[in-house]
């Protein structure tokens, strides 16, 4: 099987923190503000950039096509798919997909997973040496 997520752990860390694991490979886990009620549940997603698109796993191993991403110049841009929200002027992948993830809501990531095509089982995908970055999104 090409395509694999890994399953991260149930724990909730309140504070947002990167966690960077060479040579492109992160965690980010993005919070509600303080004060709001920490005992939310949290989705988890992986994000991955084979090229041309950002695409998102889930923890049950559905993909799905996120954004669209183009480079020039050195510089990448992306437009998320489903919302237009767009991005620009990143020099990495890592910044690319970073910035992709703090644009997201699990409530949006959840409409696009159920309103998106499942690439799983497309096995025209090679995820597992590609960049990636994990991501955890609190419901509100």
């Amino acid at each position: 099987m090409r395509f694999r997520l890994q399953n991260l752990p149930s724990q909730l860390p309140w504070q947002p923190t990167l966690i960077c694991h060479p040579p492109i490979s992160s965690e980010v886990t993005i919070t509600h503000p303080p004060g709001q009620d920490q005992l939310q549940k949290v989705r988890c997603y992986t994000l991955f950039f084979p090229g041309g698109r950002v695409y998102a796993g889930d923890t049950e191993g559905h993909l799905i096509a996120l954004a669209l991403v183009t480079h020039r110049q050195g510089r990448y841009s992306y437009t998320l798919e489903g919302s237009g929200v767009a991005g620009g002027g990143l020099a990495t992948v890592q910044a690319l997909l970073e910035a992709v993830a703090s644009q997201l809501t699990a409530d949006f990531v959840d409409a696009q997973f159920h309103h998106c095509p499942d690439l799983a089982r497309a096995d025209v995908f090679d995820l597992t040496a590609g960049p990636h970055l994990n991501i955890r999104l609190q419901t509100p």
